[in-house]
């Protein structure tokens, strides 16, 4: 463990040793270390607030884990009553899980006659490359990456193959100047399943454009049911998945554990990693996130990242804010000011925090165009109807929780 402050760590943090949260941190951590299936037996033995414990995961997405290992390791300790709610929890998201691997795979296939390059990422791949299991995370729709300039092909491929677009028809031909949404949505008629895309135009929480065809240049072959699949770098990935997580504060436990599995069970690249968040205005961004996954599940890092991650103090601060939001104390993403504070903190310089957060701040998205329906030629006025719907739906956070 690094050398921190005292007050650092999440076991330091107010209430975040309450044993239902410890009890699914250490699931996802008996994953990456067997040695604490011991604890798990122990916070059982010394009593529960079961339905805590099953609201936890699933508000965490931890389900299938906790269920994985208590049904394995502590199954003597509960009843057939718990054990039964454990299951149910899980029954649901692994059945949609499998029907979004077969989806998965159709698509593919169908893209792949199209020869349009749709790289899919997270979802049924993450679990299959990071936990060697479709069915120990959980996911609940498709995501993919194509690029810009192909969204008119991929909005037609995908009606043939039952899907409706969930945007402005508009929006298919933004190119490089109109209005992009803040992803592709699609939903599967009559199965309901959703499928977003996404581009360069819609990772808006990049602060510089990725480029595609430098991911696609570094893109690896997964086998799953015969086919053959490309997807993300190991090290993209990761870089990738810190950043969305960090777009959404990092609100679920199961996200810090795919980043702890990925950088455990995959031969990672340390040095290309941290130059692709260089390249990206993401170094903090990446190292908070591999801090969490070290301080959480005790996944492991090179000593150099360690050393890094121990000399920034605002990564570690910035974790305590999350930790705080796990143990329902404040929440980092509970207000604008709030939000706007840690994602400027977030940035590798002050300038380029200022830059990012007031773009995120103005750049309005689809969500700001269904608020309020502007006729085209005051389409620029759309960027003062953003901090108002922020305003509106998030409220300012000065009052303190």
């Amino acid at each position: 463990m690094i050398a921190m402050k005292e007050s650092r760590g999440w076991r330091n943090c107010a209430g975040a040793t309450r044993p239902e949260l410890e009890i699914n941190l250490c699931c996802g951590r008996a994953l990456i270390h067997s040695a604490a299936k011991e604890r798990v037996r122990l916070l059982i033995r010394n009593g529960l607030n079961w339905p805590d414990v099953v609201a936890v995961a699933e508000r965490h997405r931890l389900s299938p884990v906790v269920y994985e290992v208590i049904a394995g390791a502590a199954e003597e300790l509960i009843s057939p009553e718990q054990l039964d709610v454990l299951r149910a929890a899980t029954a649901s998201t692994t059945a949609a899980g499998m029907a979004l691997l077969r989806e998965l795979l159709r698509l593919h296939r169908i893209f792949e006659a199209a020869r349009i390059l749709v790289i899919p990422y997270k979802g049924p791949l993450l679990a299959w490359v990071a936990y060697g299991s479709f069915i120990r995370r959980e996911y609940l729709d498709l995501d993919f990456i194509v690029e810009q300039k192909y969204i008119p092909d991929t909005v037609a491929v995908l009606k043939s193959a039952g899907y409706l677009p969930q945007f402005d028809p508009r929006e298919a031909h933004a190119g490089q100047d109109g209005n992009a949404p803040g992803q592709y949505a699609f939903l599967s008629q009559p199965q309901k399943i959703l499928a977003e895309f996404h581009t360069e135009r819609t990772l808006r929480y990049f602060p510089t454009p990725i480029d595609f065809q430098e991911l696609a240049g570094r893109l690896m072959t997964v086998d799953i049911g015969g086919q053959r699949l490309r997807t993300f770098s190991i090290e993209d990935t990761l870089v990738m998945l810190c950043v969305h997580g960090a777009k959404h504060f990092w609100e679920r436990l199961g996200w810090v554990l795919d980043i702890a599995m990925l950088a455990t069970v995959q031969e990672v690249d340390w040095a290309l990693v941290t130059q692709i968040a260089a390249k990206l205005e993401s170094t903090r961004v990446l190292l908070l996130g591999l801090y969490l996954a070290h301080d959480l599940f005790d996944a492991s890092l090179p000593e150099q990242l360690l050393e890094e991650i121990g000399r920034d103090i605002t990564v570690q601060e910035l974790a305590e804010k999350v930790y705080a939001q796990y143990a329902d104390v404040s929440d980092p993403g509970a207000g604008v000011i709030p939000r706007a504070m840690f994602r400027f903190r977030l940035r590798d310089g002050l300038g380029q925090g200022l830059r990012h957060t007031w773009r995120l701040a103005m750049s309005p998205t689809e969500s700001d165009r269904e608020t309020v329906r502007l006729p085209r030629w005051l389409t620029p006025l759309y960027m003062l109807v953003r901090p108002w719907r922020l305003l509106k739906e998030y409220g300012s956070g000065l009052k303190r929780r």
